[in-house]
């Protein structure tokens, strides 16, 4: 494992001596560590440095790291000044915070976040495709296989599978774009002037739709903010057909991040906590849209 000195290290060309260096545990997430870098006082960095698993979860390093890029060059994701092969990067420090999981958006604001998606639709395409039945079907996969004979996580993959098969992929009806897959809360930093999209692991090109589900999803939105979201997306879609793709999708979504947590706690047992993450989403109807209450914003 590369330890963080080491990072700096491969990174001395855009940092001043390690003497100077200051830096800050922004995220021990369970995918990755976000730190902040500082000197002077003054933050001046964001350095990722990436889990070792890409593979179990259909994650394409090369593929993201050209996304980034392209992202960056769009102007949508912050400047990177710093990358290696493996995911890890150092971007630009900016001001805008993350949103919080509970963010209830104004009116104003879905306009905005449309507009982000279309730009995010707009990067080239690149080779690396994303369908989120496929990502489930994998994460199901690697599920069972690390389940052996434990017989309360065997019934955990019963479930999945269950809610997956209860699944059928909408009718694919618009072109397949460059899709980020992932635009929940903390990956999008916003204030009321600017707004930038980060964490890419899990672009590639796919339905467009599946975009706007994570958003109605993990953003809070009610059925007519989701309907403002689609027309100021694009205002020539058919609005029933597009609202029923989305509803599908918003399942699927909640699958993908069930399955992922588990899978998750499976691939690296020591954190203790993922499981207690699997069991709150799946028990809370806010969260988990397979509850009866769970799609009942959407469809009122």
């Amino acid at each position: 494992m590369t330890t963080l000195s080491e990072y700096f290290v491969k990174m001395a060309g855009i940092l001043p001596t390690l003497a100077e260096i200051e830096t800050t545990l922004l995220e021990d997430g369970f995918s990755n560590k976000v730190y902040l870098i500082h000197w002077h006082q003054i933050p001046r960095l964001v350095l990722r440095i990436p889990s070792s698993d890409a593979s179990a979860f259909g994650i394409d390093r090369s593929s993201e790291n050209a996304v980034l890029l392209a992202a960056v060059r769009a102007g949508i994701s912050p400047p990177v000044l710093w990358h290696d092969d493996q995911g890890a990067f150092a971007c630009q420090f900016v001001s805008q915070p993350s949103l919080d999981w509970a963010v209830f958006h104004q009116d104003k604001e879905i306009p905005r976040l449309a507009q982000a998606l279309v730009q995010v639709h707009s990067l080239p395409m690149g080779q690396h495709h994303y369908d989120v039945f496929d990502v489930i079907e994998h994460y199901l996969a690697g599920i069972l296989f690390h389940c052996g004979d434990n017989a309360s996580l065997l019934v955990e993959y019963d479930y999945l599978s269950a809610l997956f098969r209860q699944l059928t992929p909408p009718d694919v009806f618009l072109a397949p774009v460059l899709c980020h897959n992932d635009l929940n809360p903390k990956n999008i930093l916003m204030d009321s002037e600017q707004l930038w999209l980060i964490d890419w692991e899990y672009a590639g090109v796919g339905d467009p739709l599946f975009d706007l589900a994570v958003v109605v999803k993990s953003h809070n939105l009610d059925a007519r903010q989701t309907t403002l979201l689609l027309h100021s997306y694009r205002s020539d879609l058919p609005e029933v057909e597009s609202l029923k793709a989305i509803q599908t999708y918003v399942k699927a979504y909640g699958l993908r991040e069930m399955a992922w947590l588990l899978l998750k706690h499976l691939v690296t047992p020591e954190e203790a906590l993922l499981r207690q993450h699997y069991d709150e989403f799946k028990a809370t109807p806010g969260l988990n849209p397979f509850h009866e209450k769970g799609l009942a914003r959407l469809i009122k």
